[in-house]
């Protein structure tokens, strides 16, 4: 059990006095104002301890449409809106996409069957084969295989331990004759299968390389599905693979920047890519320029937790899709190359089934104690405190609500959930279904400009991507090469606004983007490190931004492996601040001696010389053109060291924003601080 430090116990005691003073008396009922539920996803709350017949209750976030906000002075005013692709209504074809399960039964079947999609299926492009993957240990110009090979493994990518059995064949086993083999691959990677279940000697990565991590060493916290992964390096996986696999090396040079560092991904960029490599009507690989629109780049991001996933009404950091919609998270999955258009349609059922085991997650409760008196004060605080009272923060516009940050993350006390002053319906307790403006959250934009072209929107929005198969002006699917690229012509010639529609739009529309959903807080104890980018460390520096967030910083680094190489990051709790919720760092000072050759990125020293050049460029003109956005192989033990390193000058992974909290006092914070420990 953690226990809060003699500084912090202070500041809550005396910061229990100051908020009591400072907010507005708790309303009068017998309602908790706590909730510490251990089951937090409502599905699998309502079915706990139940018989399979008994009936699912309403998904809360389907609440979250238009009319919601019955009371235009209640504290929420809902904007993300939920649109329902299963019933799209008037103009769309019915009963055309698997249905839903209806009771506890249908629902634990679902979730069972995407647990073992995530855990069992290639849906990834496989980049390495098995034999090649045995042999890594040359890329890192090791003399011979080092005994703590796995654990080399996950320490270099970023990745942990899996908590099952997840094989490969070592290099005199043959995977069919040895159950898989007796290799152990980390989370987050998976041994391919044939259509008959034999193993192909492939290995690819898995949802879980960039959506699942640990938080707490093995013998500390027992493993819980969904925490995003913080510290895997997608663009050092895929240089070391294609140097492993020797003929794939030249596509170290591809243009794709994976990533510029760790835990954060360019995952969603490939949407650029997608309408130029595939028929999106059809999902054929079938490049054509004609569709093809580099604009603005969208920068690194953070996956979001699977564990929000039953919360969230709308999809994405900028509240693009609606979370009914699916096909987004198949995105990645298109780009393998050994499937054909109408494999990749097929797979879509599998991930109804993959959405369903997310919606059935919860996080795990905070491990240490908490002062419970000053966690109620924190609980009025965050329903009720106007951060724009009295004149404060007059430069920010206030968005519609109370302006407390319930008005933007969601109410989570039953007390405030049962108040119509707060939300219209109990049932909306911790859905997040608001989009914070940009002028509003002031965050790092880049991402949110991601899809401000609107070539890129039409191109999505009459897709399969976008489910347009449920017009009825759908005809069918043109599959082969020759129609294909004829299609394209007037497709593209709408896309740039100079033609008529020519496919049919479908329900999944790409909102114009203006803004960040602001996330649910359950679990945000271990969500760190925050903002959409992973660019502040803690909750502390979210919450008092002036002077303490570091523009560069490092986690506290693992041991090195045997050679002396392959440090990861320290995942254990000796490594993360359970006061100020978040992970200790040092900072990193920022000189630049030779700035004269980096005119657009200052704060250099630690990086090589070819990732300056590439940063200049990216910082200056990825703006403009989403190909100008790259960052080379990391292939130098300097480079792969500097990747440990946050630097929130790179393009897209500015720390600013969400400075509205500057008029809460310390105190204030600290029992907010107290109250999050209990979502």
């Amino acid at each position: 059990m953690f226990r809060t430090s003699v500084r912090s116990a202070c500041a809550a005691f005396f910061g229990a006095l100051t908020v009591a003073s400072s907010v507005q008396a708790v309303p009068d009922n017998a309602r908790p104002l706590l909730d510490q539920a251990a089951i937090r996803a409502p599905f699998s709350a309502a079915c706990e301890g139940q018989h399979d017949s008994v009936p699912l209750p309403v998904d809360p976030r389907t609440l979250v449409v238009e009319g919601v906000n019955s009371n235009p002075d209640a504290a929420v005013q809902f904007n993300a809106f939920w649109v329902d692709l299963h019933e799209p209504g008037e103009g769309f074809l019915q009963d055309i996409l698997p249905p839903r399960p209806q009771n506890c039964g249908e629902f634990r079947a679902a979730v069972e069957r995407g647990r073992y999609n995530l855990t069992r299926k290639t849906y990834f492009q496989p980049f390495i084969t098995a034999a090649a993957y045995n042999k890594l240990w040359r890329v890192w110009d090791y003399p011979w295989r080092p005994s703590d090979f796995e654990e080399q493994i996950e320490k270099r990518y970023g990745y942990y331990k899996a908590p099952w059995n997840n094989p490969y064949p070592l290099p005199w086993e043959d995977p069919n004759k040895t159950d898989g083999g007796s290799g152990q691959l980390p989370l987050g990677m998976v041994q391919d299968r044939d259509e008959n279940g034999r193993y192909t000697g492939l290995i690819s990565v898995t949802c879980s390389g960039c959506h699942d991590s640990r938080l707490g060493s093995e013998s500390e916290a027992y493993f819980s599905w969904g925490r995003s992964a913080d510290s895997n390096d997608a663009g050092l996986v895929q240089s070391d693979f294609f140097q492993a696999n020797v003929v794939t090396a030249p596509l170290q040079l591809a243009p794709i920047p994976w990533s510029t560092g760790r835990g954060t991904t360019d995952a969603i960029g490939i949407v650029d890519l997608l309408p130029a490599l595939f028929d999106v009507e059809t999902m054929q690989l079938y490049p054509s320029l004609l569709e093809y629109f580099p604009s603005h780049a969208g920068g690194m991001s953070k996956a979001p937790h699977w564990y929000h996933r039953a919360w969230k009404s709308r999809q994405f950091w900028d509240g693009a899709l609606t979370s009914d919609n699916v096909r987004s998270e198949l995105a990645f999955a298109m780009a393998n190359v050994l499937k054909t258009g109408q494999e990749r349609r097929a797979v879509y059922p599998e991930f109804e089934d993959n959405n369903l085991f997310m919606m059935s997650l919860s996080p795990k409760p905070y491990p240490g104690e908490i002062d419970l008196q000053l966690a109620r004060e924190g609980a009025v605080l965050f329903h009720e405190r106007d951060l724009w009272a009295d004149g404060a923060n007059a430069d920010i516009p206030k968005t519609p609500g109370n302006g407390s940050c319930a008005s933007c993350h969601g109410v989570y006390s039953p007390r405030y959930a049962h108040d119509t002053d707060y939300l219209p319906d109990p049932r909306l307790k911790g859905v997040s279904g608001v989009i914070t403006p940009t002028e509003t959250i002031g965050t790092d934009p880049a991402r949110v400009g991601l899809m401000e072209d609107e070539r890129k929107r039409r191109a999505w929005d009459t897709s399969w991507l976008a489910y347009n198969e449920l017009s009825p002006d759908h005809d069918g699917y043109n599959d082969d090469l020759i129609t294909s690229e004829l299609r394209r012509i007037p497709r593209a010639a709408y896309d740039r606004g100079e033609g008529p529609i020519f496919s049919p739009e479908g329900p999944n529309r790409w909102i114009d983007p203006f803004g960040y959903v602001a996330s649910p807080l359950y679990g945000v104890w271990q969500n760190a490190p925050f903002f959409h980018n992973g660019s502040v460390p803690d909750l502390w520096s979210v919450l008092q931004p002036e002077g303490n967030r570091p523009d560069i910083w490092k986690r506290r680094y693992s041991d090195p492996g045997v050679f002396g190489k392959n440090r990861g990051y320290d995942f254990s709790f000796a490594s993360y601040d359970m006061d100020k919720l978040g992970w200790k760092y040092e900072e990193e000072e920022c000189s630049n001696w030779y700035s004269l050759f980096s005119p657009f990125l200052p704060c250099t020293q630690d990086m090589a010389t070819i990732d300056i050049l590439f940063a200049n460029i990216a910082n200056k003109a990825a703006e403009f053109n989403s190909l100008a956005y790259q960052s080379p192989p990391p292939v130098t033990d300097k480079q792969i060291e500097s990747r440990m390193i946050f630097n929130s000058h790179l393009y897209g992974n500015g720390n600013q924003g969400h400075d509205f909290v500057k008029s809460l006092t310390d105190a204030e914070r600290w029992a907010l601080i107290e109250y999050m420990k209990t979502l």
